[in-house]
């Protein structure tokens, strides 16, 4: 399960996924309607992919009316980052599986 409401590279963001480095925005145009707030959710995006984030966006559309959608593309880009954990190279002298 995702923390929800947490600050994440100084921003709050709706859903996030420590471990996967996954954050989630729900987006309703009642707070992403405007250019300024188009803005401020760019520079947001650019932060955490800064930060070596993935950072994902649904509408509130999609959230509402595509359910089956947004759960499938959420599981492709966990098991995507889950994958790309495993295949990190293990620091020098790290311990793993049984000599741990």
């Amino acid at each position: 399960m995702p923390l929800t409401k947490q600050r994440v590279n100084r921003f709050e963001v709706d859903f996030f996924w420590p471990d996967l480095g996954l954050v989630v925005e729900t987006d309703g145009l009642r707070y992403h309607r405007t250019p300024s707030a188009q803005l401020r959710d760019a520079r947001r995006d650019r932060a955490h992919v800064m930060a070596g984030m993935t950072p994902l966006r649904f509408t509130h559309y999609e959230v509402r009316y595509e359910p089956r959608c947004v759960r499938a593309e959420l599981a492709k880009t966990m098991a995507m980052l889950r994958k790309r954990i495993r295949l990190r190279p293990q620091p020098a002298g790290a311990r793993t599986g049984c000599d741990a």
